[in-house]
């Protein structure tokens, strides 16, 4: 269906994943892991970070996020990703954390498009996967590229900058305006709590799906209200 779990920092490990998907999620987003932990062979990365019980698969695909700035290093990541069975790889060029900025990867991607392309692209062609990208409120023409010069098959945006981070009101206008522009899907995410605003979001931006992240967590029978199981 099209509500998704999105990837959570620290948090979206596969029981957490699993959860949503017995609530009613579409699709779940693992926490983002590092490129360069997975190419050089971090245990605890391999061990924790890359498990996808075999349950999560009941209730629909599981995407890997992956973030990193380093194009062969990406390949390198993502081409190990597909071969643990990932339906899906996410790209996280969104993250407003400094400790992630400062390295390149995350949201410092938008502001060097050519490095968002050749990171993007490198992970379509070493995962033979269906790639998307998570993107802040700054990425909409670094969007355009991902999806024209680096084959990305769907957006995830998150209306809010990088500034703000997870304050102040999300700009939907822009999201509408960003799902009309582009050919392939958007899923909008950012700023939904309760079941009556996600729907509202889906329907006034006309995105492909929604994606819920801090209004889910502790509550996953949020899905379930969303998709009108639950009252």
């Amino acid at each position: 269906n099209r509500v998704v779990l999105a990837p959570l920092a620290g948090i979206g490990n596969w029981f957490v994943r699993l959860q949503a998907k017995r609530y009613g999620a579409g699709l779940a987003v693992s926490e983002m892991v590092s490129s360069f932990a997975i190419h050089y062979g971090n245990r605890k990365t391999h061990d924790e970070l890359l498990t996808i019980d075999p349950r999560e698969r009941d209730g629909g695909p599981v995407a890997i996020q992956l973030f990193g700035q380093d194009p062969e290093i990406m390949r390198s990541a993502a081409s190990h990703v597909a071969g643990i069975g990932a339906d899906i790889i996410d790209l996280n060029m969104g993250c407003p954390v400094p400790k992630v900025m400062k390295t390149g990867a995350g949201a410092a991607l938008l502001s060097d498009p050519s490095a968002a392309v050749a990171v993007a692209r490198a992970a379509v062609e070493g995962s033979g996967l269906p790639v998307t990208a998570k993107l802040r409120a700054e990425g909409v023409e670094v969007a355009r590229r991902l999806v024209d010069e680096a084959g990305v098959a769907g957006i995830t945006f998150h209306p809010r900058t990088i500034k703000v981070r997870h304050k102040g009101t999300p700009d939907y206008d822009l999201a509408r305006s960003l799902v009309e522009s582009l050919p392939v899907p958007v899923i909008v995410t950012g700023g939904m709590d309760g079941a009556d605003h996600v729907r509202w979001v889906f329907e006034y931006t006309g995105c492909e799906a929604v994606m819920l992240a801090r209004g889910s967590l502790g509550n996953p029978w949020l899905f379930e209200k969303v998709l009108g199981g639950r009252d």
